[in-house]
């Protein structure tokens, strides 16, 4: 059952963080293959996503290349407008998550909940809660990634707009 934190928490990163191999496709993969639902470290795909907003899913190993990278991955399940809407203002009022952040809806977790990553760090919450999404990225501002010191914008991804998740 996948519940939600105090607060961010460290968690290990996988004993991996290879690259699939590009022959493979998302269908060819297993779901679940990491230590944390949603992911924090693991093995990924070559491509990384570009940042945004998205109102569908993402494949988590896309995304995981995004965390390699120090960006920040915001996963929800919400069930209304309203808070999808409120979900959208507090991560626009950050001006990190322009070149930073990827939003994607994320059905893994129960409904009601949003979950934030970077490399190694996971934090789960009940509803939205703007301070503690904000105090996030104050804490986590794309420099947790393995390769690189000061992170890699996630503007220069793949524009998965028109993406059904794969």
């Amino acid at each position: 059952m996948v519940q939600p934190t105090n607060g961010p928490i460290r968690v290990e990163a996988m004993p991996s963080r290879d690259h699939f191999p590009s022959q493979l496709k998302i269908s060819d993969l297993v779901p679940g293959g990491y230590s944390t639902v949603p992911p924090t470290s693991g093995r990924h795909w070559g491509a990384w996503s570009d940042c945004g907003f998205y109102n569908h899913p993402l494949p988590d190993e896309l995304l995981v290349h995004n965390l390699e990278h120090g960006n920040i991955i915001v996963s929800y399940n919400l069930a209304n407008d309203a808070e999808v809407a409120a979900l959208r203002a507090a991560v626009e009022a950050i001006p990190l998550a322009q070149e930073f952040a990827i939003v994607r809806r994320y059905l893994a977790i129960p409904e009601g909940m949003v979950a934030l990553t970077t490399w190694g760090v996971l934090d789960r919450m009940d509803g939205v809660d703007p301070a503690r999404i904000a105090r996030f990225f104050t804490d986590f501002p794309g420099n947790t990634g393995p390769e690189f010191a000061n992170g890699l914008p996630c503007t220069t991804g793949i524009d998965m707009t028109q993406s059904s998740g794969g």
